[in-house]
């Protein structure tokens, strides 16, 4: 994989640690004049030379993007890439930045490892969510993280109805319902105690939170078949949330359905322990609590 074209996009345009990354690269440009680098207008102000401004159209067509910002940078730049299946490679200046796989400070290095070939790939499961009213397809949508099924109106609850692989499988009564991806595993899911999946799993988790009943938990299936998802009772609308960017108001009648994309989306790797590391480093966990090396004393 040869990287001679390489878009750069970010939201957080008045960051300081935006400007030092557009500044790390530039430097780094400068060394490789083989390599271009191109980047949004919205980014005009900020880019140095040789990085190049372009109209946003003009983004899609490169081997490699690099995205600078959180996750929700990360999750933007996926369906950005979806068109042409382009890689991405992550630098975190957010706040967990569980998605990227660069800091600001290891660029540089980072990008040389790249033209060295000494980095892998990571494919990630994305979801087709589709809206049918009848037997006809009112809308869909592709998510990297979740879909986030809620009531139209604050603090109502949800009445679901779920089919898998054709079968009744449960009805949920929730404040909302998770459908997490193993990449959204370690996002809104496992803040609503919700099962971490490792990144390769072919599944997705079904989480309400805040369930009526206390026997209902967090359930795990696998993505080989379709998920089906209905209004249980009337008077309460619906809003589906994808990615937590984007949304739908599903109507009365209308039904979701939920399968594995053939779409998906590719990361960049440079370690070859990045989600164990991400695990330890930046979501704290041990796996067990920490002994206290200190006496105890009254």
């Amino acid at each position: 994989m040869k990287f001679r074209k390489i878009a750069i996009i970010a939201w957080k345009h008045q960051s300081s640690e935006l400007a030092l990354a557009l500044q790390k690269i530039s430097e780094w440009a400068l060394l490789h004049p083989e390599i271009e680098f191109i980047a949004s207008e919205s980014l005009k102000k900020l880019c140095p030379p040789p990085i190049q401004v372009v109209s946003t159209e003009n983004l899609s067509k490169v081997h490699l993007i690099i995205a600078i910002g959180g996750d929700g940078t990360m999750l933007s730049t996926a369906r950005f890439a979806l068109q042409n299946s382009t890689p991405i490679l992550g630098v975190n200046v957010g706040r967990v930045g569980f998605l990227a796989e660069t800091q600001v400070e290891d660029l540089q290095d980072t990008l040389d490892l790249l033209i060295l070939g000494k980095f892998s790939t990571s494919t990630r499961l994305m979801l087709d969510i589709q809206v049918y009213s009848g037997e006809k397809k009112v809308f869909s949508e592709v998510v990297l993280n979740e879909l986030h099924i809620r009531s139209s109106k604050p603090g109502k609850m949800v009445n679901l109805e779920v089919d898998y692989n054709k079968k009744h499988l449960t009805e949920y009564w929730a404040d909302s319902l998770l459908i997490s991806t193993p990449t959204g595993s370690t996002a809104y899911n496992l803040s609503a105690n919700g099962p971490i999946i490792y990144p390769s799993t072919l599944a997705f988790v079904l989480t309400p939170l805040a369930p009526s009943s206390l026997s209902v938990r967090p359930l795990i299936l696998p993505a080989t078949a379709e998920c089906e998802i209905r209004f249980a009772s009337k008077g309460v609308g619906l809003s589906l949330v994808f990615d937590g960017n984007s949304s739908y108001e599903l109507k009365p009648g209308e039904r979701i359905v939920i399968s594995k994309s053939q779409s998906v989306t590719t990361f960049i790797r440079v370690k070859s322990s990045a989600f164990v590391d991400a695990l330890r480093e930046k979501l704290g966990w041990t796996g067990k609590p920490k002994l206290k090396t200190e006496p105890f004393s009254k």
